[in-house]
């Protein structure tokens, strides 16, 4: 009885727990939106007349030794691309007036505008992109920022919404939690899978375990997909501005994304419909527990590719080596002999020149250690000379 009334509390506190995910969802999709529909900023027509405005004239063509704002390569040098706040040319505009490294020096005239400064911090948040036809050196530019822009729409003159410093880094402080979060709703609806199988028997406990399991690893993966939307621009795995980028198989953390959004939305649907089933029949809930082991095997993939990105492709090499002994025992014995004979072997050889060396005098190696010479010109055994292969 008292079980009962404790899983009807907790009935009670997963509608609470609900509701606040369903607001929690429009404001994630409110600012997604939002963020999509800022228009990337030009470079040539945005960003390249504040550097013409405010540095040209002591980093320009005249300073052919020195930095020059007019080079890309250059320029570029200076950027940390998605992260402003670490990026000197945006950090030196932004200094004490009494700061000696303030960029443009205090004495210059005319000073920049707070405008013009928070669109170096927006243009260096996108990406840092630039036209490289127009640059001195247009390959090499382009393979810093990743290629050439993409082809502006009609709009594309518009000048976009900056981000403002601070703003800038409360996305980076949600997107460091990304890492930290992305393990529990993976446990979650791995353990719902899990639980989901161990009650297709009729087990009543094991039932609830996955359903409960399946909210709280919904409502991680919402987190963790928040959080990993601005963990990619930190780590420089892809950014995504336009409806375009969300599609860019180029992109490092393409299919990572793309699946942990697709799962994420799986999951919240597959709670809803499993809330709805249960209602209906709290005994019968085949169909959702069937739904919950494929999301279980699907947030796996997600998983294994986002350990892909942060360890490697071979991050399972020792587990699969191992898997390969069970499956082929032949081959794994064959492995480690067919290597100690081949050393074995490289053994023998060596040993085989050794002994070919010795009968007719001594190696080069061997005359360069036991014969050397004393100041009055007679070799004395055992003194080391300076060896041949020196």
């Amino acid at each position: 009885m008292f079980l009962l009334n404790a899983l009807v509390d907790l009935d009670f506190e997963m509608k609470t727990t609900l509701n606040i995910m369903c607001v929690y969802m429009l404001m994630l999709i409110a600012t997604t939106a939002t963020a999509m529909s800022v228009e990337k900023i030009d470079f040539e027509a945005q960003i390249k007349p504040i550097f013409d405005k405010y540095c040209l004239e002591c980093h320009g063509e005249e300073n052919e030794e020195a930095f020059r704002i007019d080079v890309n390569s250059d320029m570029l040098l200076y950027v940390n691309e998605g992260h402003p706040e670490t990026s000197d040319l945006y950090t030196y505009m932004t200094l004490e007036e009494d700061d000696d490294n303030l960029m443009p020096p205090i004495d210059h005239e005319p000073r920049p505008e707070t405008s013009e400064i928070q669109l170096v911090s927006a243009w260096i948040a996108q990406g840092a992109q630039v036209d490289g036809a127009d640059s001195e050196d247009g390959d090499a530019t382009s393979a810093l920022v990743g290629g050439a822009s993409d082809d502006k729409d009609d709009g594309a003159d518009a000048v976009a919404e900056p981000v403002s410093p601070e703003t800038q880094r409360m996305l980076n402080a949600l997107g460091s939690l990304h890492t930290a979060a992305v393990h529990l709703p993976i446990g979650l609806l791995l353990g719902a899978g899990l639980f989901a199988i161990l009650s297709l028997g009729g087990s009543f406990v094991m039932s609830d375990c996955a359903y409960y399991c399946l909210w709280l690893g919904t409502l991680g993966a919402i987190i963790a997909t928040a959080s990993g939307w601005y963990y990619s621009p930190m780590e420089h795995r892809g950014t995504v501005t336009t409806i375009a980028d969300l599609f860019d198989q180029s992109q490092p953390v393409f299919w990572h994304r793309l699946g942990g959004i697709i799962t994420t939305v799986v999951a919240l649907l597959l709670c809803l419909f499993a809330k709805a089933a249960r209602g209906r029949n709290p005994d019968d809930g085949t169909m959702w527990k069937l739904c919950a082991i494929a999301l279980a095997a699907a947030i796996g993939w997600v998983g294994h590719t986002g350990g892909e990105l942060t360890y490697g492709k071979d991050h399972y090499k020792d587990l699969n080596e191992l898997v390969d002994t069970f499956i082929n025992p032949a081959q794994g014995n064959a492995g480690p002999t067919a290597e100690g004979s081949e050393d074995a072997d490289t053994e023998n050889s060596d040993d085989d020149d050794s002994g070919d060396a010795e009968p007719g005098g001594s190696s080069s190696e061997e005359g360069s250690i036991g014969n050397g010479s004393t100041e009055n010109g007679s070799t004395e055994e055992g003194t080391l000379s300076i060896p041949l292969d020196i």
